[in-house]
């Protein structure tokens, strides 16, 4: 069994490869991270396109200086997690496209207008208005996925690993 002296000795012989065990282990504490977010969001009930959850990806890099997750999302996260304050109104666009997900309203309203398109954006108007005029609830799923999948547990995954690595056990 190797000591603490001796794993200090031999970590700089330590030198990941690019197909090394720190970056599966990275990626797959992304990957529950991810798995996490999509559950909170489902929680919350603030999947409603799923477009938000859909675009949740993990972006592992090794800089010269370390190693770097990224996890990519869809720009609007932000006002999920957070919320919207009164005041400004949203892009309309992202409401638009939001309304020709939710199929109730496509049905029960869009559907009977002679021109779907502009019922669409009449619709998306309204709802981007009452957003600006009382903004919207904050629902949480980052940070409470962080508190669920910390990076305690990461950082003892990778310190295992790179014991096991030096001592070969």
């Amino acid at each position: 069994m190797a000591t603490l002296e001796d794993i200090g000795k031999n970590f700089k012989d330590f030198t990941p490869s690019d197909n090394d065990g720190v970056t599966r282990i990275i990626q797959n504490w992304g990957n529950e991270l991810i798995k996490q977010l999509q559950n909170n969001l489902l929680k919350n009930n603030s999947n409603a396109s799923s477009s938000l959850s859909q675009s949740i990806t993990p972006q592992v890099t090794t800089p010269v200086t370390g190693y770097n997750l990224s996890i990519m999302m869809e720009d609007y996260w932000f006002y999920v997690e957070n919320g919207r304050a009164a005041g400004k109104m949203p892009p309309i666009q992202n409401i638009f496209d939001w309304i020709r997900n939710k199929k109730g309203i496509q049905i029960e309203t869009i559907s009977k207008s002679p021109d779907r398109i502009a019922a669409t954006r009449s619709i998306a108007f309204v709802i981007a208005k009452k957003i600006a005029r009382e903004g919207t609830k904050a629902r949480p799923f980052a940070s409470p996925a962080l508190k669920q999948v910390t990076t305690q547990t990461l950082a003892t995954r990778i310190s295992e690993y790179i014991v096991e690595s030096l001592t070969g056990e």
